[in-house]
């Protein structure tokens, strides 16, 4: 049966999990070049293959290969959206499954990263249409993630848009990571891609990796 593991969805009434060695585990080193392309669903950072840029679902690998955004969040809270989503897109050599980790991203206070992204992003889309230029820009997705990332949902689920396939390792962060307005509306105009609306959970589960349940005390 097919269609019964679409993404995104909307995170509640998740369940603790203690995934032990079996948790996310984050191998980026530094800064990475990737490539600016522009579709119909926005522009997205792509990468080539690297060895040293991957993650790690218990004992699978993921190798980072793009990042894209979403206005507004493709994921919602307990029925809320966020701002904007950022999509860490990785994916398996050997079977060519997914693992995508979800941020979200709403204003607040400064973070570096962003801006610097976005000035060379913003240099390199104005640089004019000549075909042998190849957009290029150096960025570090570690500055994307709150220092809280560790608390995040996981679940299985499908891309987000055609063909939907459905092989996709979902991690998506609890906090969101923040932004200065006038900067957060900047990435909305330029990195505005349409989101999907929530799909029906079915048969599955939510996990998540914070707020376990403490046990009950016994009555003497």
């Amino acid at each position: 049966m097919t269609d019964q593991q679409q993404s995104p969805i909307n995170l509640q009434n998740a369940i603790y999990a203690d995934f032990g060695s079996e948790g996310l585990s984050i191998h980026w080193d530094g800064d990475i070049l990737g490539h600016v392309r522009k579709d119909e669903h926005g522009v997205k950072v792509e990468f080539a293959s690297d060895v040293r840029q991957y993650i790690t679902i218990g004992s699978k690998r993921f190798h980072l290969r793009q990042f894209h955004f979403h206005h507004p969040s493709e994921h919602w809270v307990d029925g809320e959206q966020y701002t904007m989503e950022l999509h860490l897109v990785h994916q398996n050599v050997d079977d060519g499954s997914l693992a995508v980790i979800g941020v979200f991203i709403e204003p607040g206070n400064a973070r570096a990263a962003f801006p610097s992204l976005m000035t060379q992003i913003e240099t390199v889309l104005g640089a004019g249409s000549h075909e042998e230029l190849e957009p290029k820009v150096l960025t570090d997705p570690w500055n994307f993630l709150p220092k809280t990332w560790e608390q995040h949902f996981r679940y299985q689920g499908s891309l987000t848009t055609d063909p939907f396939t459905e092989s996709v390792s979902w991690v998506v962060l609890k906090d969101p990571t923040l932004m200065p307005t006038k900067k957060l509306m900047e990435l909305l105009e330029l990195f505005q891609s349409e989101a999907r609306f929530p799909q029906p959970l079915n048969r599955r589960y939510i996990l998540k990796t914070f707020d376990a349940t403490k046990p009950s005390k016994r009555k003497k």
